[in-house]
Protein backbone atom coordinates (compact mmCIF):
# COMPACT_ATOMS: atom_id res chain seq x y z
CA UNK A 1 0.00 0.00 0.00
CA UNK A 2 0.86 3.53 -0.40
CA UNK A 3 -0.30 6.83 -1.52
CA UNK A 4 0.49 7.89 -5.13
CA UNK A 5 -3.35 10.11 -5.39
CA UNK A 6 -3.98 12.42 -3.23
CA UNK A 7 -7.70 13.11 -2.37
CA UNK A 8 -9.43 15.03 0.33
CA UNK A 9 -13.03 14.09 2.22
CA UNK A 10 -15.19 16.21 -0.71
CA UNK A 11 -13.87 14.32 -3.52
CA UNK A 12 -15.10 10.85 -1.87
CA UNK A 13 -17.97 11.70 0.57
CA UNK A 14 -20.92 11.23 -2.10
CA UNK A 15 -20.01 7.03 -2.34
CA UNK A 16 -20.58 7.31 1.74
CA UNK A 17 -23.48 8.51 2.44
CA UNK A 18 -25.05 5.48 3.64
CA UNK A 19 -22.90 5.74 6.27
CA UNK A 20 -23.66 9.32 6.82
CA UNK A 21 -20.67 10.64 5.12
CA UNK A 22 -16.85 11.26 5.97
CA UNK A 23 -15.94 11.93 9.47
CA UNK A 24 -11.76 11.58 8.58
CA UNK A 25 -9.78 10.04 5.48
CA UNK A 26 -5.97 8.99 6.41
CA UNK A 27 -3.15 7.95 3.94
CA UNK A 28 -1.83 4.84 4.24
CA UNK A 29 2.13 4.72 3.46
CA UNK A 30 3.23 1.54 3.74
CA UNK A 31 3.36 -0.79 0.12
CA UNK A 32 4.18 0.01 -3.32
CA UNK A 33 1.10 -0.80 -5.62
CA UNK A 34 -1.56 1.70 -4.99
CA UNK A 35 -3.00 4.21 -3.43
CA UNK A 36 -4.75 3.48 0.12
CA UNK A 37 -7.06 5.78 2.50
CA UNK A 38 -8.19 4.72 5.93
CA UNK A 39 -11.66 5.83 6.13
CA UNK A 40 -13.78 6.70 8.71
CA UNK A 41 -17.31 7.60 8.45
CA UNK A 42 -19.48 9.88 10.68
CA UNK A 43 -21.36 6.71 11.98
CA UNK A 44 -17.99 5.23 13.25
CA UNK A 45 -17.06 2.52 10.69
CA UNK A 46 -14.04 2.15 9.48
CA UNK A 47 -13.16 1.00 5.01
CA UNK A 48 -10.17 0.83 3.15
CA UNK A 49 -10.64 3.40 -0.17
CA UNK A 50 -7.93 2.23 -2.75
CA UNK A 51 -7.48 3.85 -5.73
CA UNK A 52 -5.25 1.50 -8.24
CA UNK A 53 -2.66 3.12 -9.89
CA UNK A 54 -0.35 1.58 -13.14
CA UNK A 55 -0.08 -2.00 -12.06
CA UNK A 56 -3.06 -2.95 -11.26
CA UNK A 57 -5.79 -3.49 -14.29
CA UNK A 58 -9.36 -1.50 -13.83
CA UNK A 59 -10.39 -4.58 -16.24
CA UNK A 60 -9.08 -7.16 -13.51
CA UNK A 61 -10.81 -5.77 -11.00
CA UNK A 62 -13.70 -7.70 -11.25
CA UNK A 63 -11.78 -11.06 -11.00
CA UNK A 64 -10.42 -10.07 -7.86
CA UNK A 65 -13.51 -8.63 -6.37
CA UNK A 66 -15.06 -12.34 -7.27
CA UNK A 67 -11.96 -13.62 -5.74
CA UNK A 68 -12.16 -11.76 -2.32
CA UNK A 69 -16.08 -13.21 -2.35
CA UNK A 70 -15.09 -16.23 -2.64
CA UNK A 71 -12.73 -16.50 -0.22
CA UNK A 72 -14.74 -14.75 2.19
CA UNK A 73 -17.88 -16.77 1.72
CA UNK A 74 -16.00 -19.97 2.10
CA UNK A 75 -14.52 -18.75 5.29
CA UNK A 76 -11.95 -17.20 5.16
CA UNK A 77 -11.59 -13.32 6.91
CA UNK A 78 -10.39 -11.16 4.03
CA UNK A 79 -11.77 -7.69 2.60
CA UNK A 80 -14.80 -7.40 0.47
CA UNK A 81 -15.95 -4.91 -2.18
CA UNK A 82 -18.78 -2.31 -0.81
CA UNK A 83 -21.49 -1.52 -3.46
CA UNK A 84 -22.95 1.94 -3.67
CA UNK A 85 -26.14 2.76 -6.11
CA UNK A 86 -25.33 -1.29 -7.49
CA UNK A 87 -21.71 -0.62 -8.43
CA UNK A 88 -18.29 -1.83 -6.65
CA UNK A 89 -15.87 -0.38 -9.01
CA UNK A 90 -15.84 3.74 -9.52
CA UNK A 91 -13.41 6.13 -10.84
CA UNK A 92 -11.40 9.03 -9.51
CA UNK A 93 -8.91 11.45 -10.90
CA UNK A 94 -9.06 8.93 -13.85
CA UNK A 95 -8.15 6.14 -11.82
CA UNK A 96 -9.95 3.03 -11.39
CA UNK A 97 -10.42 2.90 -7.01
CA UNK A 98 -12.88 0.88 -4.93
CA UNK A 99 -14.22 0.54 -1.75
CA UNK A 100 -13.27 -2.27 0.88
CA UNK A 101 -14.31 -3.51 3.78
CA UNK A 102 -11.42 -3.22 6.88
CA UNK A 103 -9.94 -6.01 8.44
CA UNK A 104 -8.96 -6.12 11.94
CA UNK A 105 -5.80 -6.88 13.27
CA UNK A 106 -1.87 -5.78 12.91
CA UNK A 107 1.23 -7.19 11.14
CA UNK A 108 3.06 -9.80 13.81
CA UNK A 109 5.90 -8.16 14.73
CA UNK A 110 7.58 -11.23 16.16
CA UNK A 111 6.78 -15.08 15.19
CA UNK A 112 6.49 -17.55 17.69
CA UNK A 113 4.82 -20.87 18.09
CA UNK A 114 0.90 -20.50 17.81
CA UNK A 115 1.33 -17.81 15.05
CA UNK A 116 3.36 -20.25 13.15
CA UNK A 117 0.52 -22.62 13.43
CA UNK A 118 -2.39 -20.29 13.37
CA UNK A 119 -0.77 -19.13 9.88
CA UNK A 120 -0.46 -22.77 8.72
CA UNK A 121 -3.86 -23.87 9.32
CA UNK A 122 -5.22 -20.95 7.62
CA UNK A 123 -2.91 -20.90 4.37
CA UNK A 124 -3.86 -24.86 4.04
CA UNK A 125 -7.44 -23.49 4.33
CA UNK A 126 -6.82 -20.96 1.46
CA UNK A 127 -5.03 -23.39 -0.58
CA UNK A 128 -8.03 -25.97 0.05
CA UNK A 129 -10.87 -23.02 -1.38
CA UNK A 130 -8.25 -22.29 -4.15
CA UNK A 131 -8.33 -25.73 -5.60
CA UNK A 132 -11.89 -26.14 -5.78
CA UNK A 133 -12.42 -22.75 -7.27
CA UNK A 134 -13.59 -21.90 -11.22
CA UNK A 135 -12.39 -18.52 -11.40
CA UNK A 136 -9.45 -17.95 -13.61
CA UNK A 137 -6.71 -15.28 -14.45
CA UNK A 138 -3.78 -16.04 -15.99
CA UNK A 139 -0.51 -15.46 -13.40
CA UNK A 140 1.19 -12.14 -15.23
CA UNK A 141 3.71 -11.41 -12.54
CA UNK A 142 6.09 -14.21 -13.51
CA UNK A 143 7.60 -14.84 -17.02
CA UNK A 144 5.67 -11.76 -19.20
CA UNK A 145 6.57 -9.67 -16.12
CA UNK A 146 10.01 -10.51 -15.88
CA UNK A 147 10.48 -10.26 -20.04
CA UNK A 148 8.73 -6.83 -19.24
CA UNK A 149 11.08 -5.51 -16.62
CA UNK A 150 14.19 -7.06 -18.36
CA UNK A 151 13.29 -5.02 -21.30
CA UNK A 152 12.68 -1.82 -19.84
CA UNK A 153 16.25 -2.05 -17.89
CA UNK A 154 17.80 -3.08 -21.11
CA UNK A 155 21.20 -0.56 -21.18
CA UNK A 156 20.98 -0.78 -16.91
CA UNK A 157 24.00 0.85 -15.36
CA UNK A 158 23.25 1.53 -12.13
CA UNK A 159 23.31 0.36 -8.85
CA UNK A 160 22.64 -3.47 -8.55
CA UNK A 161 23.80 -3.70 -12.08
CA UNK A 162 25.95 -6.80 -11.72
CA UNK A 163 22.92 -8.87 -9.51
CA UNK A 164 20.72 -7.72 -12.52
CA UNK A 165 22.78 -9.19 -15.06
CA UNK A 166 23.19 -12.60 -13.07
CA UNK A 167 19.14 -12.49 -13.06
CA UNK A 168 19.03 -12.13 -16.85
CA UNK A 169 21.13 -15.20 -17.53
CA UNK A 170 19.37 -17.13 -14.67
CA UNK A 171 15.55 -16.36 -16.22
CA UNK A 172 17.26 -16.96 -19.82
CA UNK A 173 18.23 -20.75 -18.21
CA UNK A 174 15.01 -21.04 -16.50
CA UNK A 175 12.06 -19.85 -18.65
CA UNK A 176 11.83 -23.60 -20.22
CA UNK A 177 12.17 -24.94 -16.87
CA UNK A 178 8.31 -24.38 -15.65
CA UNK A 179 6.88 -27.27 -14.49
CA UNK A 180 3.90 -28.17 -17.05
CA UNK A 181 2.03 -30.73 -15.57
CA UNK A 182 0.76 -29.22 -11.69
CA UNK A 183 -2.52 -28.77 -10.56
CA UNK A 184 -3.22 -24.81 -10.98
CA UNK A 185 -5.40 -23.32 -8.22
CA UNK A 186 -7.05 -20.01 -7.48
CA UNK A 187 -3.84 -17.75 -5.17
CA UNK A 188 -3.47 -15.14 -3.30
CA UNK A 189 0.04 -14.66 -4.59
CA UNK A 190 1.21 -12.33 -2.19
CA UNK A 191 1.25 -13.55 0.83
CA UNK A 192 3.66 -11.03 2.83
CA UNK A 193 4.08 -10.41 6.36
CA UNK A 194 1.90 -7.04 5.98
CA UNK A 195 -0.67 -9.08 3.90
CA UNK A 196 -1.79 -11.21 6.68
CA UNK A 197 -2.98 -9.28 9.87
CA UNK A 198 -2.73 -11.20 13.79
CA UNK A 199 -4.64 -10.05 17.14
CA UNK A 200 -3.70 -12.63 20.13
CA UNK A 201 -0.71 -14.96 18.07
CA UNK A 202 -3.82 -16.25 15.22
CA UNK A 203 -4.54 -14.87 11.67
CA UNK A 204 -7.08 -12.17 11.77
CA UNK A 205 -7.50 -11.43 8.33
CA UNK A 206 -5.83 -11.28 5.21
CA UNK A 207 -5.63 -8.60 2.65
CA UNK A 208 -4.55 -7.17 -0.65
CA UNK A 209 -5.78 -9.64 -3.05
CA UNK A 210 -4.65 -7.67 -6.55
CA UNK A 211 -2.18 -10.22 -7.40
CA UNK A 212 -4.43 -12.63 -6.98
CA UNK A 213 -4.64 -15.23 -10.16
CA UNK A 214 -4.85 -18.98 -11.51
CA UNK A 215 -1.32 -20.81 -10.59
CA UNK A 216 0.54 -23.97 -8.57
CA UNK A 217 0.04 -23.27 -4.32
CA UNK A 218 3.43 -23.98 -4.78
CA UNK A 219 4.57 -20.72 -6.36
CA UNK A 220 1.83 -19.19 -3.90
CA UNK A 221 3.88 -21.32 -0.94
CA UNK A 222 7.19 -20.32 -1.93
CA UNK A 223 6.70 -16.46 -1.61
CA UNK A 224 5.33 -17.15 1.87
CA UNK A 225 8.44 -18.64 3.05
CA UNK A 226 10.66 -16.24 1.03
CA UNK A 227 8.79 -13.57 2.93
CA UNK A 228 7.98 -14.63 6.79
CA UNK A 229 11.25 -17.35 6.81
CA UNK A 230 13.95 -15.48 5.01
CA UNK A 231 15.83 -12.48 5.97
CA UNK A 232 18.33 -11.64 3.29
CA UNK A 233 19.95 -15.32 3.50
CA UNK A 234 19.48 -15.63 6.90
CA UNK A 235 17.14 -18.59 7.14
CA UNK A 236 14.57 -18.74 10.35
CA UNK A 237 15.01 -22.66 10.48
CA UNK A 238 13.39 -23.21 13.90
CA UNK A 239 9.95 -21.23 12.98
CA UNK A 240 9.86 -22.99 9.18
CA UNK A 241 9.86 -26.33 10.47
CA UNK A 242 6.82 -25.31 12.28
CA UNK A 243 4.65 -23.46 10.11
CA UNK A 244 6.14 -26.07 7.45
CA UNK A 245 5.02 -29.41 9.64
CA UNK A 246 1.79 -27.66 10.83
CA UNK A 247 0.89 -26.78 6.62
CA UNK A 248 1.83 -30.26 5.74
CA UNK A 249 -0.87 -31.72 8.49
CA UNK A 250 -3.31 -30.47 6.41
CA UNK A 251 -2.63 -30.71 2.67
CA UNK A 252 -0.60 -33.00 0.62
CA UNK A 253 1.48 -32.17 -2.69
CA UNK A 254 2.03 -34.63 -4.88
CA UNK A 255 5.68 -35.63 -5.83
CA UNK A 256 5.72 -33.80 -8.79
CA UNK A 257 4.87 -30.46 -6.34
CA UNK A 258 7.53 -31.62 -4.04
CA UNK A 259 10.23 -31.85 -6.65
CA UNK A 260 9.18 -28.19 -8.07
CA UNK A 261 9.74 -26.00 -4.71
CA UNK A 262 13.33 -25.02 -5.23
CA UNK A 263 12.09 -24.04 -8.24
CA UNK A 264 9.40 -21.96 -7.25
CA UNK A 265 11.47 -20.53 -4.62
CA UNK A 266 13.48 -19.09 -7.14
CA UNK A 267 11.10 -17.99 -9.23
CA UNK A 268 9.22 -16.12 -6.77
CA UNK A 269 12.70 -14.40 -5.37
CA UNK A 270 13.10 -13.24 -9.07
CA UNK A 271 9.73 -12.18 -9.20
CA UNK A 272 9.91 -9.74 -6.55
CA UNK A 273 13.63 -8.56 -7.05
CA UNK A 274 12.27 -7.69 -10.43
CA UNK A 275 9.70 -5.77 -9.10
CA UNK A 276 11.32 -3.87 -6.34
CA UNK A 277 14.35 -2.84 -8.80
CA UNK A 278 11.46 -1.53 -11.37
CA UNK A 279 9.56 0.44 -8.99
CA UNK A 280 12.69 1.76 -7.07
CA UNK A 281 13.99 3.42 -10.61
CA UNK A 282 10.38 4.03 -12.26
CA UNK A 283 7.94 4.74 -9.24
CA UNK A 284 9.02 8.02 -7.55
CA UNK A 285 6.19 9.99 -6.67
CA UNK A 286 3.84 9.81 -4.37
CA UNK A 287 4.59 8.60 -0.34
CA UNK A 288 5.87 5.72 -0.97
CA UNK A 289 8.58 3.32 1.40
CA UNK A 290 10.53 1.11 -1.27
CA UNK A 291 11.52 -2.21 -0.50
CA UNK A 292 15.06 -3.37 -1.02
CA UNK A 293 15.15 -5.37 -4.49
CA UNK A 294 18.85 -6.92 -2.73
CA UNK A 295 16.66 -8.53 -0.01
CA UNK A 296 15.82 -10.78 -2.49
CA UNK A 297 18.34 -11.36 -4.02
CA UNK A 298 20.29 -12.87 -1.23
CA UNK A 299 17.11 -15.09 -1.14
CA UNK A 300 18.07 -16.60 -4.30
CA UNK A 301 21.34 -16.84 -3.50
CA UNK A 302 20.80 -19.06 -0.72
CA UNK A 303 18.48 -20.77 -3.01
CA UNK A 304 21.21 -21.63 -5.05
CA UNK A 305 23.30 -23.06 -2.52
CA UNK A 306 20.34 -24.91 -0.53
CA UNK A 307 17.80 -27.19 -1.07
CA UNK A 308 14.48 -26.29 1.27
CA UNK A 309 13.28 -30.10 -0.39
CA UNK A 310 14.91 -32.14 1.94
CA UNK A 311 12.38 -31.21 4.65
CA UNK A 312 9.84 -33.22 3.04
Amino acid sequence: MAVYTKITNQDIDYLFQDYHGIEQIKGIAEGVENTNYLVKTKNQNKFIFTIFEKRTKGSDLPFFHKAMNEFNHKGIVCPIPITVNENDIFEIKEKPCAIYSFIEGNQIQSLNNDAMESLAKNISTIHHIGTQSELFRENDMLLPSWKYIINKFNDYDGENKSEFTHIKNLISSLENQFPQNLKKSLIHGDLFKDNIFFENNEVSGFIDFFFTCTDTIVYDFATLINAWFLNYENFDEKYFKIFFNQYFGSISWTNEEKESFNFYLKASAIRFFLTRIHDKYYNKDGEVNHKDPMEFFSILQFHEKNDLREFF
